[in-house]
């Protein structure tokens, strides 16, 4: 079994991550704060370069989650997300560690607005707007800059960001008499297209440390999403009509749950990431919403 460790498990969305992994691995957690849960952790400054060296020693691959979320503190955010990710490369190629997967953000192009087009992809031109973004930007340039250098197997995961919503289990399956109905459907309908499934989690991140021909590649990951370039002024302004289009009665099973279709100014391609990651969201909005007439139905 792989041994695999993983940076930032403290976080949000590195302890979804986690148990997801160690599912399919021997994973390992690491954080400056200590361990809360019952997984196999290690606790340290990514820093500090000994710290993760250590660490890094014995694995197979290393996925780097830990980062400094929206804030303008240049220097921490600097030290966080730029020098802590040379430290986290470094050890990787000291250590022998092959693979790195290191988890940026889709700020790293901009906002959304930001965009010269749409959807979103893994090529258009990099211009952040906030410092979150710069420094994640920096960090996938160090990605390249050791994979050319040093041979690393690289894959960069330009993250949509994760959010639990109450509903779905750990398995990926929902529970829906608990659900938070709105939550659910608002993440493919609003635009952002976070995951909220742990179990895409898994996936996604799976994928990406086996799959061979994904090292040098970058791929936005995020809930699946069919729309294209000629969709981009309908969602803005009637996003209904193009979400018929696409899911035939959803619009109305939206409205008979109270739920408004909001327009959507901007959405990412997911292109790139279904046909050479292997990666789709275990659900769409037809699927969410089949489920949810499955429910109804069975009360």
């Amino acid at each position: 079994m792989k041994r695999i460790l993983v940076t930032g498990t403290e976080g949000e969305v590195g302890s979804a991550l986690l148990p997801q992994l160690a599912k399919r691995y021997d994973a390992t957690g690491f954080d400056i704060r200590p361990h809360t849960g019952s997984m196999k952790a290690l606790q340290g400054d990514l820093t500090k370069a000994a710290d993760i060296a250590a660490a890094a020693e014995g694995m197979d691959a290393i996925v780097h989650m830990a980062a400094l979320l929206c804030r303008n503190e240049a220097d921490r955010s600097i030290d966080l997300n730029v020098k802590a990710t040379a430290n986290v490369l470094q050890a990787a190629v000291d250590k022998g560690v092959r693979r790195v997967v290191y988890c940026s953000t889709v700020w790293a192009s901009g906002h959304g607005a930001t965009e010269p087009y749409l959807p979103i992809d893994e090529a258009v031109p990099c211009q952040p707007v906030c410092m979150y973004g710069q420094t994640k930007w920096l960090g996938e340039l160090m990605v390249d800059w050791y994979a050319r250098m040093h041979g690393l197997q690289a894959v960069i995961i330009r993250f949509c960001g994760y959010h639990h919503v109450k509903g779905y289990n750990t398995d990926g399956t929902i529970d829906w008499a608990n659900a938070d109905i709105p939550g659910l459907f608002g993440r493919y309908l609003n635009a952002g297209h976070k995951l909220m499934n742990p179990a895409d989690l898994g996936t996604a991140f799976g994928q990406a440390l086996e799959k061979p021909d994904a090292a040098g590649h970058r791929f936005i990951v995020g809930v699946s999403t069919p729309y294209v370039a000629s969709d981009a002024a309908g969602l803005k302004s009637v996003p209904g009509a193009i979400v018929e289009r696409y899911y035939p009665g959803v619009p109305a099973l939206l409205e008979s749950l109270g739920i408004a279709l909001p327009s959507m100014p901007y959405f990412f391609s997911h292109e790139k990431t279904r046909t050479q990651l292997g990666f789709r969201s275990q659900h769409d909005l037809g699927d969410l919403a089949r489920l949810c007439r499955q429910w109804q139905a069975s009360r």
